[in-house]
């Protein structure tokens, strides 16, 4: 069971994702964006779950929630690709539909705490190659990074490796445990080594740390 913060203008949608969420998790309600950071302190929530509605279309406040163990679900309105793209390269962890089913947004929150990201799996390449032009301002940073990090992916066994390329392509923990007959468990496990070995906090900086290291894959 884990914490999830809710912030969301409309307090009766509010209540239709907390009653979707609290069979299995504690969930606590903000009505607005202002002194989030205090909340989140006080309740050590491990999702914040906030209605699009509160961005009025500017995602720049988002850069000032960002933790490293927090993640982000923005519920929105159909929003565009390039809105969904924004968001996870701000640093969010996943987007939803505001009329998604209320069982789809509690496998959302799930797959998030299993360290997942959530958005459309055809999304996952743009963000990463997004992400990877972003860091690559300088070919000198870029060559000197790259050195480095193939000397980190000799840290990691054959296993991982096959985990971490499975990822890089925006498999889930069930598709990759089910192609490599493994348990969920066990892909975890294989991720929460990967983390530490390359010094990254999740699965996209993952695809994006693989990306840079074989930018011609």
């Amino acid at each position: 069971m884990a914490h999830i913060l809710i912030s969301s203008a409309d307090p009766l949608q509010a209540e239709q994702w907390k009653a979707a969420l609290t069979p299995e998790h504690t969930v606590s309600l903000l009505s607005h964006l202002q002194n989030v950071d205090e909340h989140l302190s006080q309740s050590h929530a491990a999702i914040l779950v906030i209605d699009a509605n509160l961005l009025e279309s500017d995602i720049s406040p988002l850069s000032e929630l960002i933790q490293p163990q927090l993640k982000i679900l923005i519920i929105g309105d159909h929003w565009s690709d390039q809105q969904q793209i924004d968001a996870l390269i701000s640093g969010c962890t996943g987007y939803c539909e505001a009329e998604t089913t209320d069982k789809l947004l509690l496998k959302a929150i799930n797959r998030l705490l299993k360290g997942d990201i959530w958005i459309q799996r055809h999304l996952v390449p743009h963000v990463i190659r997004t992400l990877s032009e972003l860091n690559h301002n300088l070919q000198a940073s870029h060559d000197r990074h790259s050195n480095e990090s193939r000397d980190k992916l000799e840290l990691l066994s054959n296993r991982e490796l096959e985990v971490a390329n499975l990822v890089k392509t925006g498999e889930c923990n069930k598709r990759i445990a089910s192609q490599l007959n493994i348990s969920e468990r066990t892909v975890k496990a294989h991720l929460t080594s990967i983390f530490n070995k390359l010094e990254i906090r999740d699965r996209l900086h993952l695809a994006l740390f693989l990306k840079e290291t074989n930018p011609s894959e």
